[in-house]
């Protein structure tokens, strides 16, 4: 996995993550503003922050930030004031001495073996009332009834757990969460930027995003838009009561 994501970053789909810097912050700073009203500025733990965006974000509106990610390629690529805030390091093998008033997992947790180990985890890192927010793919998106197999968001060897909102309910409340909340995410991409991501995923949107786009000027094939792609942003809290030793 690790050597895939480092691939990826050097010269794969990641690397036109990397590449789309200024719209990644745009899409970092509508999701930070959705945020902010309940959470506040304090210490922050972004896991899976990849190179850092919304690190950069949060940290120019107060936050004191920490990420984890596993990809060496993903860190080098992030902004030199991000890097060295940055661990390089699974979330299974990450130890602090310190806990935190709020936790990120931004696209993670469909990729992660075991959820609720992951959660678990998680839930030992906040401080009491401390906050998760995690974005991931919708099972219950129209998008998956209407595509079937050719949903984007089925990648059998990259997503390992596709959760509906009730599921991942479910898996909060047993991992020790309460106070969860579901809201429909955005992603901030451009016309072009959708039309090269969807390339490997679904060669047929491709293909017909591809004529589509031929259509239209440069400035609506560029232009910034946030937009359903068939995911939810979940929120949970840990409750003072609810928080145990720290392990």
């Amino acid at each position: 996995m690790v050597s895939y994501a480092d691939g990826e970053y050097e010269a794969g789909v990641y690397r036109e993550y990397v590449e789309a810097r200024e719209m990644k912050l745009d899409h970092f700073r509508q999701r930070l503003e959705r945020l902010l009203p309940r959470v506040r500025r304090g210490r922050l733990l972004d896991i899976g922050c990849s190179c850092g965006y919304f690190m950069e974000v949060a940290a120019k509106s107060g936050f004191e930030v920490e990420g984890l990610e596993f990809s060496r390629a993903a860190i080098a690529a992030a902004d030199p004031s991000i890097r060295p805030h940055i661990v390089c390091s699974s979330v299974d093998e990450f130890e602090s001495s310190q806990t935190y008033d709020l936790v990120t997992a931004f696209d993670l947790i469909e990729h992660v073996p075991q959820p609720k180990d992951f959660l678990r985890k998680v839930r030992n890192l906040l401080t009491p009332g401390g906050w998760l927010a995690m974005s991931t793919p919708d099972a219950g998106h129209f998008l998956r009834f209407m595509m079937g197999s050719s949903w984007p968001m089925l990648q059998p060897m990259q997503h390992l757990t596709i959760f509906s909102r009730q599921s991942m309910r479910l898996v909060l409340e047993e991992a020790g969460f309460n106070e969860i909340s579901f809201e429909t995410a955005t992603k901030t991409v451009s016309y072009d930027y959708l039309t090269d991501q969807v390339r490997p995923l679904t060669p047929a949107l491709h293909k017909g995003l591809r004529l589509v786009g031929r259509c239209m000027p440069a400035s609506a094939r560029t232009k910034y838009r946030h937009v359903n792609i068939g995911e939810f942003m979940v929120m949970a809290r840990v409750a003072a009561a609810a928080q145990g030793a720290h392990a």
